[in-house]
């Protein structure tokens, strides 16, 4: 098995309180069956406020009673898990353990990276701007049947990410960058490529499902102020210094989703590819809102910009699909 993850992994650590979000506000919490157990079996007064907490779904699953606000019962009015605190972090369930993670598994290859939705995780990604790089390592020890034409599809569709992987660590501007990448996957689709343009971009994001009404309402300032966006992008091309920045955000959002064409079909790799570069597109006009509102783009403000995007979006199928196969 061979396993790809970004060089800036092994960095990562939440940083619980000093984080100015909380991934135990505004999601649904599910509580996996092995967890769940541990928590029937706890005999202790925590125990029994642990379960009076937990509701069963109709499809025989469990997650924790939100409280107003959409907030995790146990988390704490300093941002940290009660559960951690009382019980250590073994007693978490599986996706409070996991998260920001994600995992994709092609077979002989596992590759797996930290969610956009992570302020941290972005942190680590745009905190200089060396190229993204990523690595990778063999454990020889697990073994299993492969689908030959699967492992074929991967592989092309490994060396084509690859070429767009060395194209975007170049010194060159990125709008420069990006027409080297459409001519390389033209020449792998076999035919035109064409992108949406911001139009259709806004028009696109629109009908996506919105996770709360700040993203209603910022959308909504976005659309409404897409001219002055527009007019301002040559100055904040020129102050921002973002080039290098979109390329590793491209780069990273390529290497998450792109390479999902296997499980659909290699024809769709435009579909993939268009998606990718869309969302930069699409953060970059956040960054310019951000740009006409406070006169400059701090690092603060590009993480809750990519954030902001990612939890709208990469945390959601309906959403993912939309952008994908509806464009």
């Amino acid at each position: 098995m061979l396993y790809i993850k970004p060089a800036f992994y092994d960095k990562f650590k939440c940083v619980a309180d000093k984080c100015t979000d909380s991934c135990c506000v505004g999601w649904e919490i599910a509580v996996d069956n092995e967890t769940m157990d541990v928590y029937k079996n706890m005999n202790t007064e925590f125990g029994c406020k642990i379960r009076e907490n937990i509701t069963e779904n109709e499809d025989d699953t469990y997650s924790f009673k939100l409280l107003e606000g959409d907030r995790c019962p146990f988390l704490t009015e300093n941002n940290l898990c009660d559960i951690i605190l009382n019980c250590g972090e073994d007693s978490i369930c599986y996706i409070c353990k996991e998260h920001p993670r994600f995992y994709n598994d092609f077979q002989e290859v596992t590759e797996y990276g930290l969610g956009l939705c992570c302020e941290e995780v972005v942190r680590l990604l745009l905190e200089n701007d060396e190229p993204l790089e990523f690595v990778a390592f063999n454990d020889e020890d697990e073994f299993f049947v492969v689908d030959e034409s699967e492992k074929e599809n991967y592989n092309k569709l490994f060396n084509i990410r690859n070429e767009f992987f060395r194209i975007l660590r170049t010194t060159e501007a990125y709008n420069a960058k990006l027409e080297k990448i459409i001519s390389v996957a033209e020449k792998f689709c076999g035919e035109k490529i064409k992108l949406s343009d911001d139009n259709e971009i806004l028009e696109i994001y629109e009908k996506t499902e919105p996770i709360n009404t700040e993203w209603t309402e910022y959308f909504e300032e976005l659309k409404k102020n897409k001219g002055k966006i527009l007019e301002k992008e040559k100055p904040f091309d020129e102050e921002s210094n973002g080039d290098n920045k979109y390329s590793k955000l491209l780069s990273y959002i390529v290497f998450r989703h792109l390479l999902k064409t296997v499980f659909s079909d290699i024809a769709d790799f435009y579909r993939y590819l268009s998606f990718c570069i869309s969302s930069v597109r699409f953060i970059k006009l956040c960054d310019i809102k951000t740009y006409i509102e406070k006169g400059s783009v701090s690092e603060a403000d590009r993480i809750n910009n990519v954030k902001r995007w990612s939890k709208q979006i990469e945390y959601s199928e309906e959403n993912i699909d939309l952008l994908i196969f509806e464009n």
